[in-house]
């Protein structure tokens, strides 16, 4: 995955225009605007992330309407480099959990993690939002914590 900082003019362009398109978005089609062949810009679509950054700013747009869409999509863009650092962080913590090489310490490690991702995504971590949530109690969070204390020793 290539920064975006490192996304030169043209390739940002493409990517507009691509984000343009809305449901009929299609790489021949930028392809042909900007002259570059459809390999080309499929790998930018790849090294920048193209489909999640839509799906970002898609949920964002829906939030924001049409206000400020330049300092939209710059917010837009800074969130969805740290969802995809945090699938790449959960993607590797996998790994090394299949492998027995790294547990779960407790349940608030993982509800941060959790937490960040949906506020991330625009979604509300706020309880008081929640209708009909159920808080765990004390008791429930240190069970829970035993569950994965005896995973993590497995």
């Amino acid at each position: 995955m290539a920064s975006l900082n490192k996304e030169n003019d043209l390739q940002r362009e493409a990517f507009e225009i691509y984000y343009g398109m809305g449901k009929k978005r299609s790489l021949k089609a930028v392809a042909e605007r900007v002259k570059r062949t459809e390999r080309t810009v499929a790998g930018w679509s790849r090294a920048y992330n193209w489909v999640d950054r839509c799906y970002q700013r898609e949920i964002e747009d829906a939030k924001a309407g049409e206000a400020s869409k330049v300092a939209l999509a710059q917010t837009t863009d800074v969130k969805t480099r740290y969802r995809i650092m945090i699938n790449n962080l959960m993607a590797k913590a996998t790994k090394l959990i299949a492998e027995g090489k790294l547990g779960i310490r407790n349940v608030q490690d993982f509800e941060r993690v959790v937490k960040l991702d949906l506020l991330l995504m625009g979604e509300s971590v706020d309880r008081s939002e929640l209708v009909g949530a159920t808080e765990l109690s004390q008791a429930d969070k240190d069970r829970l914590d035993k569950i994965a204390k005896l995973l993590s020793d497995k």
